[in-house]
This record gives C-alpha cells, sequence and structure tokens, in this order.
C-alpha cells in the first residue's frame, strides 16, 4: 500500500510540474511583443485574442477589425496573439503603405500560403503562390483582365442579367405588388453564370431549373460544414498546420471542375474559336514553350479558372446584397442612385460606356465596400528579418502581419462618422482627400486584385437591372448579418430584401 501511495503522490507531482512547465512557457510565449517594444491588448491565456471566434460569437474579420479599433491614436502597430502564435496588426497607413508598396520585396508573399493546401488547385495559383513563382504568373494573367477583355466580356454579362430579370419578374406574376426576396440567392446564381463563363468557358442558366448542376456543384464549393470551416481556420491562421489536415480548395466538387475545365480546354482547342476568355489565355500559355519559372501544365492551369471563379463569384456576392441591403436603409440615396440609372439609360442605353458613366452608383458601391470589403484581411509574411522604419522593431522572419480593413475602413481618423453610409465619399470633390491605404477593398501594391474592374462592372450591371425595375425595401424580420463561420466576408445564407415592382 505505502508503495502504490509513493507512485500515486509521484504521478501527481508530475503532472503539477508539467502543468507549470507549460503554463510558464505559455505566459513567456504571450511576452513576445512585450519583449520588442509592441503594445498588446488583453487575450485570454490559452486562445489569444481569438476567442469569439473559437466560440463562434463573431465574424472572425470583425474580431480582428475590433481590435485595430482599439488601438490609441499613437498605436501604428499592435502586437495580438491567434492561441500562442504572435501576428502584428498594421494601423497606420504609411506604415501599411511601406509594407505592401515600398518595402514588397520584405513581404511578397501572403501568409496564406500554398503549404495550406494538399491538392495542386489550390496552391498553383495567384491568390496562394510565393514569389517568384507568382510575379512570373501574374504577368502572364495581367492581359486577361485588360480593359478590351473586360469590354468584350459586358455583352455575356448584360444577357445573364436579363435572365436574372426575367427570373425576377416571373416571381411577380400573380400580381403581387411587394415580395420578399432571398437576394443572396439571386447574385449567386447571376455570378455563378457569369464567371462560369469567363473562367471555364461554359454557358450555364442557373435561373433555369433544368440547368442546375454546374450551380449545385459551385455550391458545394462554397458550403461551410464544421470541418471544413475548421480546415480554413488552419490556412488563414496557421497554413503549416493545414497541410496535416488536409483540404481542397474545391472540396468535393474537385472531380467535377477539373472534368469542365478540360473539356472546355480540348473543344477550344480543337475548334480553334476565340472567346477572348481566361481559357482562350491559360490555352495560350499552355501551347508557348514552357520555362523553369511555372509549368502551365495539368491542375497548375485548372488552378488559375478555380480561384479566379471563387474569388470573382464571392466578392461579387457581398457587393451586390450588401449594397441592395444599405439602399434599403437609406431610400434617398436609393432614389438618387436610380435617377441616375434612368437618366444614363436613356442618354447611353445599355451599354458598358454607359455603365461606366454612373458615377453615384459607383459611389455607392464603393462605400458599400468600404463597409463590407469581401477579403477582411490583408495578410503579408516577413521573408526576412524588417526593422520597422523609424523605430527599434523589428519584425522577425516567418512573422505574420495583418490589415484588418473591418477597422481600418471604419476608423474615424481617415473616415468621418465611419458607421455612416454615404457615398458622397467617393465624389469627384471628396475621394481625393481619402488617405492613400485607408480604403482598399480589393488590396494595394503589386498583389492588388487583378480582376476588380470585373469584378465591379458585373456588381453594377445587377444593380442596374434590379434598380431600374424595383424599390428595395428591409425585411423587418430579417437583420442584414455576415456569416460568422466564414474568414471571408459573406452574407448569410436566407440573406434577404423586399422589392416592390415599380
Amino acid at each position: 500500500m505505502a508503495v502504490l501511495y509513493s507512485f500515486i503522490i509521484d504521478i501527481f507531482l508530475m503532472i503539477v510540474i508539467f502543468g507549470a512547465i507549460l503554463f510558464l512557457y505559455i505566459k513567456y510565449k504571450f511576452t513576445y511583443w512585450q519583449r520588442r517594444g509592441v503594445r498588446t491588448l488583453p487575450s485570454h491565456w490559452f486562445f489569444g485574442n481569438m476567442k469569439d471566434i473559437i466560440k463562434f460569437q463573431k465574424s472572425p474579420a470583425f474580431v480582428i477589425g475590433d481590435l485595430h479599433q482599439k488601438g490609441s491614436e499613437d498605436d501604428d502597430v499592435l502586437g495580438i496573439y491567434i492561441f500562442h502564435k504572435p501576428f502584428l496588426l498594421l494601423r497606420s497607413p504609411e506604415l501599411i503603405k511601406q509594407i505592401l508598396i515600398k518595402d514588397f520585396n520584405y513581404f511578397p508573399d501572403r501568409y496564406f500560403t500554398a503549404q495550406s493546401f494538399k491538392d495542386q488547385i489550390g496552391s498553383s495559383n495567384l491568390f496562394t503562390i510565393h514569389n517568384p513563382e507568382w510575379k512570373y504568373l501574374r504577368t502572364k494573367l495581367t492581359p486577361v483582365f485588360s480593359t478590351g477583355k473586360v469590354k468584350k466580356a459586358f455583352n455575356f454579362i448584360n444577357e445573364t442579367a436579363e435572365a436574372m430579370n426575367k427570373y425576377l419578374e416571373e416571381q411577380f406574376l400573380n400580381g403581387t405588388k411587394t415580395k420578399t426576396i432571398v437576394i443572396k440567392d439571386i447574385a449567386t446564381k447571376y455570378t455563378t453564370d457569369i464567371i462560369s463563363s469567363i473562367a471555364f468557358g461554359v454557358q450555364v442558366n442557373s435561373f433555369d431549373p433544368a440547368q442546375v448542376q454546374f450551380f449545385e456543384k459551385a455550391e458545394k464549393v462554397s458550403e461551410v460544414t464544421p470541418w471544413r470551416a475548421f480546415q480554413f481556420f488552419l490556412m488563414f491562421f496557421f497554413p503549416r498546420l493545414a497541410l496535416y489536415v488536409g483540404g481542397q480548395m474545391l472540396g468535393t466538387s474537385t472531380n467535377y471542375f477539373r472534368k469542365v475545365f478540360w473539356d472546355s480546354m480540348d473543344s477550344r482547342e480543337m475548334s480553334n474559336v476565340k472567346r477572348g476568355d481566361l481559357i482562350d489565355s491559360l490555352l495560350d500559355l499552355k501551347n508557348q514553350k514552357q520555362g523553369d519559372e511555372f509549368k502551365f501544365d495539368g491542375d497548375a492551369l485548372v488552378s488559375q479558372s478555380a480561384i479566379f471563379f471563387i474569388a470573382g463569384r464571392e466578392s461579387s456576392i457581398v457587393t451586390i446584397c450588401f449594397t441592395l441591403y444599405e439602399l434599403a436603409k437609406y431610400p434617398e440615396i436609393q432614389k438618387k442612385a436610380r435617377a441616375e440609372i434612368h437618366e444614363k439609360l436613356k442618354e447611353h442605353g445599355m451599354n458598358y460606356e454607359g455603365v461606366l458613366s454612373m458615377k453615384y452608383l459607383y459611389q455607392v458601391m464603393s462605400e458599400t465596400l468600404r463597409l463590407y470589403p469581401p477579403a477582411p484581411l490583408l495578410d503579408r509574411v516577413a521573408v526576412t528579418d524588417y526593422k520597422i522604419p523609424g523605430t527599434n522593431i523589428v519584425i522577425e522572419k516567418g512573422t505574420p502581419v495583418y490589415i484588418a480593413l473591418t477597422g481600418l475602413h471604419r476608423d474615424s481618423r481617415f473616415h468621418p462618422d465611419p458607421l455612416c453610409f454615404n457615398p458622397d465619399r467617393f465624389s469627384d470633390e471628396n475621394k481625393e482627400n481619402v488617405t492613400q491605404c485607408t480604403y482598399m477593398p480589393f488590396g494595394d501594391g503589386p498583389r492588388v486584385c487583378i480582376g476588380t474592374r470585373l469584378g465591379l462592372l458585373q456588381s453594377a450591371v445587377a444593380l442596374i437591372a434590379i434598380l431600374k425595375d424595383y424599390e428595395v425595401s428591409l425585411d423587418p424580420t430579417f437583420k442584414g448579418d455576415v456569416d460568422i463561420r466564414k474568414v471571408f466576408l459573406s452574407p448569410v445564407d436566407g440573406f434577404r430584401v423586399n422589392l416592390t415592382k415599380l
């Protein structure tokens, strides 16, 4: 009995000692920024500043945006912790400009890395790939999004908008003047049809119940299961660990989209028909003499279409949904936007030049993107030690830095009365007063979004199609929230407004 008692005591002491060592280790890890002279905010002893994310109480974008807001006037940077991992949060537009643009060579890569994915489709595209492959890839793909190519895409965008309007008209055939519409479903079908044509070279009509296979497979890509949410959490915040839990960018739809892509490529190569889309450009790159920088073959080709499809689809869904929601809240702004739409349509007709002439509509979209940036966390990682100019702070190699657009875009230092929806911030008279690197819904610097013009165009055409024929109002039973399960900003499922036929 004495031996057993002694054994139990020994085990207990070992547990206590191990617990004490672990506690001291964690406590030491949470002094990382303090030891480097960087101010930090109060954090949980285990979760760091991520407690609300782990408990699914708030969107990751707004949790980190709130941390930005808690900084003082003089805090150019804040040290934060995701579990025990130190991240640096940038709050100064001058420093943001320094890191994203001037000293880009120190921070050329995203922290969200190609290492997050097991599949080549997820790891070989402009969003995830590292330098120098990124630079080579960017140079090759930039011509795909030239003004001429975007203009050429307008006709198909407009045709898709007409299909959307036909679908909406069918909802009012019973004589009902006002109807609650799940606008997220409408925007998702609309953007799916446009991006599928440009990225995969196939024409689908997601508004036709007989042609829903492509749409359903696309929805599977963005479906959030607990396991998928966990995978993406690791991809964004612990990318090296993400590799061990697997994860394919297209999820269970991978083989379907791979087949669609290669069927389109093979058909285009046999017919020699040119549409001026991404498939044409990828086919040209595939047939060129391959260099050592990047191989345009296999899943590396599929990857380019896949990332453009995902990013272009999701960003426009956000813009369309939240623009209509904000216009429903502010009828006078909506009335002004509609008046401009009718005036420009009468002057130009529905064409590319006419859409671009709708300055106020673009101001409205810009204000929406200020409040609801689709990619709300800009991330970079130091590829070598970097001393912040004018300070003694050294960002060590491998340290991730974040810019929380949900904090920066709502920072009263740069955007007075930041929670007020005010499109006049972006008028010709006022937009020059917006400090550089305080408004970046598509990023900034060399890694700025390559498809910005196309994304804005397809969002604008959808808004024109709806606002010219319908008045938008709030559904009093619905609050326009974002999906707290996703790192990227996304409207919740069932996101709805009321439409009244004019």
